[in-house]
């Protein structure tokens, strides 16, 4: 094939093709506004008629932007000179901001989202302790951010709030968390595109060993709970691990002691998923203390007076502070030791096995779970309980 400019000086300029079986065809060849036009025709007038075309455009296009405000075309040089080295034009750069940017404009400010996340939460019938925790985590964060949209907060502005070095790991972990729930509930509404919480780092938080009751503890604290109403509290978390959430839940109808069982419910368990707690011989010997047909283990008005009854207790029994979840870590840690069974304990306490070792494991003696199980309330009422040294 061979190639020969037509004599014309008319742009775009017109090709002659000749092709090897002798067929002729032409070609209009030129860039507009960056994008090259190479188009062939079987003849020269329909070449003609497209180049005319393509004059046409050109020309109405540099009439429309001569007709522009001086200050409206240095701003578009401007806007060139920057997108240049990424090699975008002027408007893809208009594209993405009407795609990502003035999408969301008529978005809500992060307080008013805040609210109706709560708001939802509250509908579905979240607990009142899960709600608590995400009003106070979301509030804290609508403090910095309220009268903003989300999509106006820099990956850098959120990366920095969420890393505040007066906060543990733990916490600015929780955090992250219902930042994150956040984000993603505006964008199941349409208030945000991207959830940029998750694409934060979140700190490493280190497991710290559980702090459990010695048996003696145990025995005096045993020994005390009545005078404090809490003696169902303290009997059912040492030897059955209930949380104490699941704890403040649970009702008496649930305890069966013919059955030698407790039934925590749906609506009782952590992650509402229901199981059966076995009711061993030392808890079988408690219980009868204590139980009644049905109503609140524990009966109290809110969760301060739990805390100060608990304080009260401590102090009765000789204790500087009430370990954090030291009645269920101790069951676990006597449980696992007395029996090496990780999975049963998993299951009596709602966790996994894996959990259970990398938690309770090597963390008291048999010998220690043996006199810890061994508690039982003595036959004396002066007595309160069988002495340690007589099951040791």
């Amino acid at each position: 094939m061979t190639t020969t400019k037509s004599k014309t000086k008319l742009w775009p300029p017109i090709h002659e093709l000749t092709y090897t079986s002798g067929k002729r065809a032409w070609q209009v060849a030129c860039m507009v506004n960056g994008h090259r036009i190479r188009e062939t025709f079987p003849t020269k007038g329909e070449a003609e008629t497209r180049a005319a075309e393509i004059r046409i455009q050109v020309e109405n296009e540099g009439h429309a932007a001569f007709d522009l405000p001086a200050a409206i075309r240095v701003e578009a040089q401007k806007a060139i000179e920057k997108l240049m080295p990424h090699k975008a034009s002027i408007t893809e750069a208009v594209d993405f901001y009407l795609e990502h940017v003035l999408k969301y404009r008529n978005a809500p400010v992060v307080a008013e989202i805040v609210k109706k996340l709560v708001a939802e939460a509250e509908g579905n019938k979240r607990r009142e302790r899960t709600l608590k925790d995400l009003r106070v985590r979301l509030e804290r964060f609508a403090n910095t951010f309220g009268n903003r949209q989300l999509t106006s907060i820099t990956r850098e502005e959120l990366a920095a709030w969420l890393n505040d070095p007066t906060l543990s790991a733990r916490s600015r972990i929780n955090y992250a968390v219902k930042v994150s729930q956040l984000y993603n509930f505006a964008i199941r509404n349409g208030w945000a595109e991207y959830n940029i919480a998750a694409s934060i780092p979140r700190p490493t938080a280190e497991d710290t060993e559980p702090e459990i009751f010695t048996p003696e503890q145990a025995a005096r604290l045993l020994e005390h709970a009545a005078a404090y109403d809490l003696l169902p509290y303290v009997a059912i978390g040492l030897f059955a691990g209930l949380r104490s959430a699941e704890l403040l839940r649970l009702d008496w109808s649930a305890v069966k002691l013919a059955e030698r069982t407790i039934i925590i419910g749906a609506n009782v368990a952590k992650k509402r998923s229901r199981r059966v707690v076995e009711i061993n011989e030392t808890l079988a010997a408690w219980l009868p203390l204590c139980a009644k047909r049905k109503g609140a283990i524990v009966e109290l008005n809110d969760q301060r007076t739990l805390y100060k009854r608990l304080a009260e207790l401590a102090t009765a029994a000789g204790l500087e502070k009430w370990p954090d979840n030291g009645l269920r870590h101790s069951c676990a840690s006597y449980s696992l030791a007395l029996t090496g069974d990780a999975v049963r304990v998993a299951y009596q306490l709602g966790n996994s096995a894996d959990m259970i070792h990398r938690h309770y494991k090597a963390l008291v003696t048999k010998a220690d779970a043996e006199r810890f199980f061994a508690l039982r309330p003595a036959a004396d009422a002066a007595a309160k309980i069988v002495s340690i040294q007589a099951v040791a």
